[in-house]
């Protein structure tokens, strides 16, 4: 089980596009965006909502989970955590990205 705190704006350019990178990084900062538009999307879409492979840990195994997200309502942040492998995290500075699915035009 591993913890994820991050703040989505640290894997993004000035544009709000994903930052290059190679590897593990790009590959956990796309998780991550998708994880975004995964907890934002509206109601009316998560009657069969995408599903988000975790990204397992570094070293192991690839995960078979899914990974489940939601808005915190007393901070805002996205928690979202896998349905197999017990890896979770938090997701701040997402407001406004171009993965915030919100509808509140805060989104680019």
């Amino acid at each position: 089980m591993a913890s994820f705190v991050t703040d989505l704006r640290h894997y993004l350019t000035n544009d709000g596009r994903i930052a290059p990178a190679k590897g593990p990084a790009k590959r956990f900062a796309e998780f991550l965006a998708l994880v975004v538009a995964l907890a934002t999307a509206p109601p009316a879409t998560q009657s069969a909502p995408p599903k988000v492979s975790c990204v397992g840990d570094p070293g192991r195994k690839h995960c078979i989970g899914h990974i489940e997200a939601a808005v915190a309502n007393d901070t805002q942040a996205v928690h979202w955590h896998c349905s197999a492998c017990s890896n979770y995290g938090i997701i701040s500075n997402w407001r406004g990205t171009l993965w915030d699915r919100t509808g509140d035009g805060t989104a680019h």
